[in-house]
């Protein structure tokens, strides 16, 4: 049986209109909602293991017991945010803590005031909330561990392909262009060779770094595999992921990695490709592989997209 769920409670009431806030702290009991209420909260919240689904669902709830309300949820340390509604003058904001392990801090809010009586059900609430938004929590780690790449902390090629289907999905449907970028170190063999394989993985996590750099917020990086990378850019065509892979090709080149030893001049060739029309994401990563291997067979350090 599941223990009492603690929760810290931050109880501000009127905080914009006010100024000061009231600040209150409480450990709160074992859920005492009636035995249907909380069996269909909990039976509900348990439909879903990801993150923003069991809030949705929490929130869609929680509404039918009292009258509509915002809220706000702030996970730092899971980097996960989500918000129904805006924020309003009125807000009670509880950190959720679960036998010491933080879930995170809600924000309920609305323009008039919360009665003692709504408050104290929204305590009970939240008890029932914690051990599936805990379950959410983990299976997104572990998901996310799953798909992240521990040297240079981009995505890997298992993060690669759920993206990639994903986006070649879109294209089908609407039409909208798709380009991918297959990048590689230059040389990268022999960087190992000569400074040792400690400089040659600070070789990656920089060009990764500067790679990253060179691209928009919409672009996503991937690492395929050894020295290799995938960028994917959506609603880009041809024209414009060749310009972003000379700028990533000059970015790279034109900043030397500094290891123990003596700084190492670092490039990268690049093969870009298009989504075309019957194209599958199999496809459309292998003619920019292609390219890839056209640009390291014509002199590295440079851009072949055709």
């Amino acid at each position: 049986m599941n223990k009492p769920a603690e929760l810290s409670l931050v109880a501000e009431y009127g905080a914009a209109v006010m100024g000061t806030p009231h600040i209150a702290r409480a450990t709160l009991p074992t859920p005492m909602l009636s035995d249907r209420v909380r069996l269909q909260m909990a039976n509900t919240l348990q439909t879903s293991l990801m993150v923003d689904e069991v809030l949705r669902l929490f929130t869609t709830e929680a509404r039918q017991l009292v009258s509509p309300f915002s809220l706000r949820y702030r996970n730092h340390a899971d980097s996960v945010m989500y918000d129904e509604g805006r924020t309003y003058p009125n807000r009670i904001s509880y950190d959720l803590d679960l036998h010491g392990s933080s879930l995170g801090c809600i924000t309920l809010s609305r323009s008039h005031a919360f009665s003692e009586d709504e408050i104290a059900l929204f305590e009970l609430m939240l008890c029932t909330l914690v051990y599936p938004l805990r379950n959410a929590l983990m299976y997104e780690r572990a998901i996310k561990s799953a798909t992240v790449d521990p040297l240079t902390g981009i995505q890997n090629r298992t993060g690669l392909r759920q993206h990639l289907e994903h986006q070649v999905e879109l294209c089908s449907r609407h039409g909208t262009p798709l380009s991918v970028l297959m990048v590689d170190v230059d040389f990268f063999k022999a960087i190992n060779d000569q400074h040792g394989h400690l400089a040659g993985d600070h070789v990656l996590v920089e060009t990764v770094r500067n790679v990253v750099k060179a691209t928009r917020n919409s672009d996503v990086v991937f690492r395929y595999g050894g020295e290799e990378f995938a960028v994917v850019l959506s609603n880009t065509g041809i024209d414009g992921a060749e310009r972003l892979a000379k700028r990533i090709c000059s970015g790279v080149s034109g900043a030397m990695v500094k290891t123990g030893e003596a700084p190492i001049k670092v490039t990268v060739s690049i093969g870009v490709s298009e989504w075309e029309q019957g194209d599958s994401m199999a496809t459309l990563l292998e003619r920019a592989d292609h390219r890839l291997y056209a640009a390291k067979t014509t002199g590295r350090n440079r851009v072949v997209s055709c």
